[in-house]
């Protein structure tokens, strides 16, 4: 049958006719049949077919069977997060004409889909997807749930958590084998603020992890377990405290920066959570030093570090204003973050007194996290809001905020 589509493939190339191709080998309807892969023929014939095409058909034939390893490969390696591994094999996949008859290209396609993803160019990403998702071609129930896989990991990359929820919870898992998507729906529930849910799906993550050896992915999913319960009163600190510390350990076995970077961030945001402000300033100084300069997470710990500092009155005034501008003299070179100049924004307000902190929560911050479902964000702001308004006998204003929060 690959064989056929091999010698379809090559005389539509050579812009060759079924009766030019078969002329002096065989009939027209033979080729026709070979092509469909409905009939059996001689080795003479596959041989001459080969010679007026000038390929060779058997060597065609292993690398057309090599493609499915070759996608194996790439989305172990999208999973395992290892980058330059998906790198490597994507332009020996590009370099397999065959790939675009074969069947696997829908799968190719995907996984392509996931990868621009991955790197940030949802854009791209969606420039594949569209004509998947319009359904002309018929997908099998394990391209489907891959579609659905990527709809929600592109979803989370827009922010749009509800979506990915829902998309991605309507995967099959007894149809589909990557459990990852467990993490995914996991993250997605932590985004709006659903801890016991975040926690559930995490779990179930964290089992499918461990019976793959996926240790990056270990830490990610542990360390999501462990902010959802962070600022629980009723567990044991300590507890936490060691499992933080054991994650930290792990990251510099395995050199894992990126992660280990991450953590010290949720690790300071845990502390600072529980007004331990100094712990907290420690460790987002920490997280700053391990952070690529003018990321998003190096601006977050940046605020953070600050923050710590106001609210813990580690640092005197003077030094807190010169760090919130040396802040935004940074985030100039990068006016695409919108969150960060919002975070600063609200932290010069706060430590300078400045009345238009709350106008600005109001009309500018708030709807900003609610248009990016930064729902941690919504309600930590508007319970501060609230409090003011209903301090200042806003009576109308604080359930206009309560009304809003009991949404969330």
């Amino acid at each position: 049958m690959n064989e056929g589509k091999v010698i379809k493939f090559y005389r539509e190339k050579a812009n060759l006719t079924q009766e030019q191709l078969s002329r002096g080998i065989c009939s027209v309807t033979h080729i026709s049949k070979i092509e469909r892969g409905i009939t059996e023929y001689s080795p003479e014939i596959s041989l001459l077919l080969a010679k007026r095409l000038g390929v060779d058909i058997q060597t065609e034939l292993k690398r057309l069977n090599g493609i499915e390893a070759l996608l194996q490969d790439m989305e172990n390696a999208i999973v395992k997060q290892k980058f330059d591994e998906v790198e490597s094999i994507m332009p020996k996949l590009l370099a397999i004409p065959l790939l675009a008859v074969s069947n696997f290209q829908i799968h190719f396609d995907l996984l392509l889909a996931r990868y621009y993803c991955s790197q940030g160019n949802p854009v791209k990403a969606m420039e594949i997807l569209s004509p998947i998702q319009k359904g002309k071609v018929k997908l099998s129930s394990s391209e489907s749930n891959l579609l659905k896989h990527v709809l929600g990991i592109y979803y989370i990359t827009e922010k749009k958590f509800i979506n990915a929820i829902d998309i991605l919870k309507s995967i099959n898992p007894t149809q589909y084998q990557n459990h990852e998507f467990f993490y995914n729906i996991a993250y997605s529930y932590h985004s709006i603020g659903s801890k016991v849910l975040a926690y559930y799906y995490a779990e179930k993550a964290l089992i499918y992890f461990k019976e793959t050896n996926n240790f990056n992915r270990i830490i990610d999913t542990e360390t999501l377990m462990i902010v959802q319960i962070g600022d629980n009163d009723y567990l044991n600190f300590q507890e936490i405290l060691t499992q933080y510390q054991s994650l930290v350990q792990i990251c510099d076995i395995c050199n894992f920066t990126d992660k280990k970077t991450k953590l010290l961030y949720n690790f300071a945001y845990t502390r600072y959570l529980r007004n331990e402000f100094m712990e907290a300033q420690e460790l987002y100084n920490e997280a700053m030093q391990h952070s690529e300069k003018n990321s998003s997470l190096f601006f977050w710990s940046f605020e953070g570090y600050i923050r710590s500092s106001f609210e813990g009155s580690l640092l005197e005034y003077d030094k807190l204003i010169e760090l919130v501008n040396n802040g935004k003299m940074l985030l100039v070179e990068n006016p695409n973050d919108q969150l960060s100049t919002i975070l600063f924004t609200m932290l010069e307000y706060e430590i300078t007194g400045n009345i238009e902190y709350y106008w600005f929560l109001n009309d500018i911050a708030i709807p900003f996290f609610r248009e990016n479902e930064l729902f941690w964000l919504t309600e930590q702001y508007e319970k501060r809001l609230f409090t003011y308004y209903s301090e200042t006998n806003q009576i109308e204003n604080a359930l206009k905020v309560a009304t809003s929060l009991l949404k969330i």
